[in-house]
């Protein structure tokens, strides 16, 4: 992940990329994130925050997960075992059961088994523009409350600022989405 600060202080622009890798590696998303500019103006009191999302791991599904028997199934990856239970006994019902810790027994119709190998577990993409947020509110100083986001896609671009969010501050907001873009 690359990061750029843009302000007035080497010191603060040093620390603000130290806390922007740490933030976006502490909540596991850093992979997932291909480029963020960040813009801190403190005597205006606005920062501004753009965050190009990159590549994001495929969806889990039971076949990538498991081993099909007869009648089972054996868990091969146990880092998605409670949502593939939670998944099957909301769909199955008491037609699913839990053997033991990594078998899971089946009594279901023979198309029922065929059409579980894909079904999605787990899809990254659907908690990762929560996480991203939260990283977000880890980076951005806490008084800076009143917030404008510039949607897209592809990225999270946020103004933050303790004031009412200006004009000029979305015209720069934009420029820091194109500069962005030009990243990928």
């Amino acid at each position: 992940m690359e990061v750029n600060i843009e302000g007035e202080d080497e010191f603060a622009n040093k620390s603000y990329e130290k806390i922007c890798q740490d933030a976006f590696r502490n909540i596991g998303v850093r992979t997932s994130i291909d480029h963020t500019y960040l813009y801190c103006n403190p005597m205006e009191h606005v920062f501004i925050i753009s965050v190009k999302i990159g590549r994001v791991s495929s969806p889990v599904k039971v076949g990538d997960m498991t081993q099909r028997g007869k009648d089972k199934l054996k868990i091969t990856d146990e880092k998605y075992a409670p949502r593939l239970l939670a998944m099957l006994w909301d769909k199955y019902g008491k037609r699913v059961q839990q053997v033991s810790r990594l078998e899971i027994g089946l009594k279901l119709e023979e198309e029922e088994i065929e059409a579980l190998r894909d079904l999605i577990v787990y899809d990254p993409r659907d908690d990762l523009i929560p996480r991203i947020l939260d990283g977000i509110d880890r980076i951005l100083p806490e008084g800076a409350r009143v917030r404008s986001t510039i949607p897209s896609t592809s990225r999270i671009t946020i103004i933050a600022s303790e004031n009412p969010i200006e004009e000029d501050w979305k015209k720069k907001a934009e420029e820091m989405v194109s500069v962005v873009s030009e990243h990928v």
